[in-house]
């Protein structure tokens, strides 16, 4: 049965995802800003891993917590764990970090329109700002004018950001294959015979552990002193991509499982978890390495534009990621699983050719 105000949730989803988009913005900005070099590989696994631990809360343990309430109970208590948030946020605003200002405007004009102007000089925009006729018309034609141009700055200086091109090719691409086995993996193994709760433990538990593991262990990677990401990234990006050549072959066997007899079956399902758990793992290390490498990356903008610098890039891999995701389903049913999967193999060989042509230079976490 439909619910009876669909506009109303609507207008509540919609908000809770600006709202989350914006403080994800923030968050990722305030991390920019305060971490050195040397601890963004510990930042990000910090915000990878709890980004993690997060949505099993929020998904099992709020599941867990209806079956044994209801609604208005389980929603009451997510919206106080919002409220802690809040506050914990809100705290940070007397924090020095926060409120350092990162250059000096040069002209009463700039710190006006960057709301940067001090109570010295109030009486005079005061005037500026009351003033009638043509003279006030032209001054706020100005002002918008650079507002504009502002905005078109800093979209200029994240194109041409050493890195950005290389960077937004590698996380358009790197997640397309990956998703696409992960996703289709588990319902093929279970179209073949694999048991419900078999395949709900090892993929929905096992797998989301030891993502989580990777994304630890890739920030301890990440602490050596002068690492080199593009190594990282490389190195299990391969053995991401051996983990989808082996699903593709468990794929074309059980395809023509008859060959081998239905008593040999249950080592394909083997071999497809054990897959699974090696591409849930080496995905947990690559996440946390390529967030990484994205704040490196956006470091190298001027220090007001780092945080619209790393959303960009975030803003791409997550479109590359929903996109293919969208489109998986379509490709697999108009070529067939195998097909499938060999363009999820192309896909994870993409990003590694990316990551060799790289510049090396954008790829260090000098200590600092």
């Amino acid at each position: 049965m439909a619910p009876d105000d669909v506009v109303g949730i609507g207008c509540v989803l919609l908000s809770l995802n600006v709202f989350s988009a914006v403080q994800d913005v923030a968050v990722d900005g305030l991390a920019l800003h305060i971490l050195p070099n040397n601890q963004l590989g510990l930042g990000n696994t910090l915000q990878v891993v709890l980004y993690k631990v997060g949505c099993l809360v929020g998904g099992a343990g709020l599941t867990h917590l209806l079956a044994v309430t209801n609604w208005p109970v389980t929603f009451t208590i997510l919206a106080f764990l919002y409220f802690i948030t809040a506050a914990l946020s809100y705290s940070l605003r007397n924090k020095n970090f926060l409120i350092e200002p990162c250059c000096e405007p040069d002209t009463q004009i700039d710190r006006y329109i960057a709301g940067t102007f001090s109570k010295n000089d109030t009486l005079h925009h005061t005037k500026e700002v009351t003033c009638q006729g043509p003279i006030c018309n032209v001054s706020q034609q100005i002002q918008g004018y650079s507002l504009v141009k502002q905005v078109f700055s800093i979209l200029k200086e994240i194109i041409e950001t050493t890195g950005t091109l290389w960077l937004s090719a590698y996380v358009l691409l790197y997640k397309m294959g990956e998703r696409g086995a992960i996703n289709n993996m588990p319902l093929f193994l279970l179209d073949k015979g694999l048991s419900k709760q078999s395949l709900a433990f090892w993929n929905g538990t096992v797998c989301q552990g030891l993502s989580i593991l990777g994304s630890f262990y890739g920030g301890i990677i990440l602490t050596k002193p002068n690492v080199n990401i593009k190594t990282v990234l490389i190195k299990h990006s391969n053995y991401r991509l051996a983990a989808i050549i082996i699903q593709y072959f468990v794929i074309v066997l059980l395809n023509n499982f008859e060959v081998f007899g239905n008593e040999n079956i249950w080592i394909f399902h083997v071999i497809g978890i054990a897959s699974l758990c090696s591409l849930s793992y080496s995905s947990g290390i690559i996440s946390t390495a390529s967030f990484t490498l994205m704040m490196r990356v956006s470091r190298e903008c001027t220090t007001e534009t780092q945080a619209s610098h790393y959303s960009v890039l975030a803003s791409v891999e997550i479109a590359g990621k929903l996109l293919f995701a969208t489109a998986a389903g379509f490709i697999i049913d108009s070529v067939g699983m195998s097909w499938t999967f060999t363009l999820f193999i192309i896909l994870c060989t993409f990003p590694v050719l990316v990551l060799t042509a790289m510049p090396d230079h954008l790829c260090h976490l000098k200590e600092e």
